[in-house]
């Protein structure tokens, strides 16, 4: 069942397009991330959802109703800000019952709705607690209650993480993560962290320019990115400018013939076409060993060691590489050290090297 549905959905402020004619469904009761760098348009297409904004033009749908001109408190969605929005002046537990009292739910209601959910977010001894007398990540879970406390139909989050240390987000993905799955609610969360995004999503929206670049899951962008943009803000890779040569290979900068299994998405320019493979997929193997197929000879310079993994950089004749590996894969790598860098044939995955325009 498709529980969200968007038709052509546009916003102009003035001649300029924030949001370009998207057409999207949000499957039920998974977590849809709309990802892309700042100024895509994609807290402004959130916002169109929660009925903060009005589309310019297009249809939004709910459950099988057009809900593109009904007011935002009308929607019975929850949403939880970038600044949490919490009231300074209440206590964890009135900020809770605070859309239960908008709704006069009788006062037994709320009081069971409140211990519920104080319990779910494991923060019932601080009920009575000023808010500001809690953690970034407490306030976190307090907004997510207040959110959810008139169980709403929809859960928009738009960047709630972003003001908390490395850490803490870390954990607080998880949490939201299996809050979210516990509930079964459908949510639709804003970011333009590409890891948090590939931590908690069902599904990933990628936004660039005010259109989507491309839909998927996480694992599935990661892998096979349909353009140079999508592969350069999903995660680490190497893109390389190639010459396709029509027999299944291609040429790098200097020379050097790969082949690749994935000729199929060479696009009708063979000049618009990129060389996507991402480091952990290049093999490093040290210079005794004989050249071959998908080698090119390069040497190391510089490496980054955080214990139980290394990123290499090799400078190969015409470009670079980075290689990502462990010290029991490449025992001995040092600074200067002359390698082959193997490129699997099944890891070279070929992009177009256009943007949206």
């Amino acid at each position: 069942m498709t529980h969200l549905t968007l038709h052509a959905v546009t916003r102009r402020f003035g001649a300029a397009h924030a949001v370009d004619s998207v057409d999207l469904s949000a499957p039920d009761g998974k977590l849809v991330c709309f990802l892309g760098p700042s100024g895509c348009g994609k807290t402004t297409l959130l916002r169109m959802i929660a009925g903060l904004e009005t589309p310019t033009s297009g249809r939004i749908e709910f459950a099988g109703r057009d809900i593109t001109r009904v007011p935002a408190n009308r929607r019975d969605f929850g949403m939880v800000f970038q600044s949490l929005a919490l009231f300074p002046h209440m206590t964890v537990a009135q900020n809770v019952a605070y859309p239960l009292k908008l709704r006069k739910t009788p006062q037994r209601e709320q009081a069971r709705r409140i211990a519920e959910l104080l319990e779910m977010i494991q923060l019932p001894h601080m009920a009575s607690r000023p808010v500001t007398q809690l953690s970034g990540g407490q306030r976190q879970r307090v907004a997510i209650a207040r959110a959810i406390a008139s169980q709403p139909r929809l859960l928009l989050l738009d960047e709630p993480l972003s003001a908390l240390d490395a850490k803490l987000r870390e954990a607080m993905q998880v949490e939201i993560r299996l809050l979210q799955q516990r509930l079964g609610i459908t949510t639709i969360m804003v970011t333009h962290d590409q890891r948090e995004a590939m931590t908690m999503a069902d599904e990933i929206v990628v936004m660039e320019k005010g259109r989507i670049a491309q839909v998927g899951k996480p694992l599935d962008i990661y892998r096979d990115p349909v353009s140079e943009f999508v592969a350069d803000f999903i995660g680490l890779g190497n893109i390389l400018p190639v010459t396709y040569d029509g027999a299944g290979a291609v040429s790098l900068p200097g020379g050097a013939r790969i082949a690749v299994s994935q000729a199929a998405r060479v696009p009708p320019s063979p000049g618009d076409i990129r060389l996507l493979i991402r480091p952990e997929d290049v093999c490093v193997k040290a210079a005794p060993d004989a050249a071959g197929p998908n080698r090119v000879a390069g040497m190391v310079t510089f490496i980054r060691d955080v214990g139980a993994s290394l990123e290499a950089t090799i400078d190969c004749e015409g470009f670079t590489l980075t290689a990502a590996t462990t010290p029991r894969e490449t025992p001995g790598l040092t600074l200067g050290m002359p390698v082959f860098a193997e490129l699997p044939p099944h890891a070279c995955k070929l992009i177009a090297a256009r943007t949206l325009q």
